[in-house]
């Protein structure tokens, strides 16, 4: 496990609340599920997503789409988050 990345999301709630979210989550999610779900502001959703998609944690299933983007967690955000959680 990559412990700086750890340390990172547990400093920020917002990446933690977000991080957890997407684990629990069956299907992709939209920047807007998120902002509805975790009463976030759609812009500090748009970029604590980016900052999760940027540190590997989170990926973006249809990239090329300027609207409607879908992210799911990855496998090394499943291992942080299920580390969080216990």
């Amino acid at each position: 496990m990559d412990w700086k990345k750890y340390a990172w999301v547990k400093r920020g709630k917002r990446r933690q609340k977000t991080l957890e979210f997407f684990s629990k989550a069956i299907n992709p999610l939209t920047i807007n599920d998120i902002h509805e779900k975790t009463k976030i502001a759609i812009s500090q959703a748009s970029a604590t997503v980016a900052e999760l998609e940027q540190a590997g944690l989170i990926e973006c299933l249809n990239s090329e789409d300027k609207i409607g983007k879908l992210y799911r967690i990855s496998k090394e955000g499943k291992e942080i988050v299920t580390t969080i959680c216990l």
